[in-house]
């Protein structure tokens, strides 16, 4: 029901509705990337970590695309699906590439960084 009443806001809402979105989709996605950056290299703790990262990434991305937003906050959410969607192709391959060669190999963090630029871009227009 709440989640409801928010995207009915949404539709002719502003920056403080277009932020709040955003960050409701997104905090659980942040929570699970700073668990799986604090967990070492290689580690089957990583790999859980990272397996949890997709999940919450692929809720957030469906949610996003799911909500009705005015053009103010089309924008910003486009930013934020792109962050999304860097995170489900990064950790889905580097899941997949742990089968495959040493995990090492695989840079992660760039795909990371990326992401995070996008995320940045779209709070920024909030500002």
């Amino acid at each position: 029901m709440i989640a409801a009443a928010a995207l009915l806001l949404l539709a002719g809402g502003g920056a403080n509705d277009c932020a709040r979105l955003l960050q409701s989709s997104t905090v659980p996605v942040e929570r699970a990337l700073a668990l799986f950056e604090s967990k070492p290299g290689p580690s089957a703790e990583a790999l859980v970590a990272a397996r949890e990262v997709l999940a919450r990434a692929h809720e957030a991305r469906d949610r996003l695309e799911a909500a009705r937003v005015g053009a103010f906050c089309a924008p910003s959410r486009g930013a934020e699906l792109i962050y999304l969607n860097h995170l489900t192709l990064g950790f889905t391959a580097w899941i997949a590439a742990r089968t495959r060669r040493p995990p090492g190999e695989y840079d992660l963090a760039s795909i990371i960084r990326r992401a995070r630029t996008h995320r940045e871009r779209s709070r920024a227009r909030l500002r």
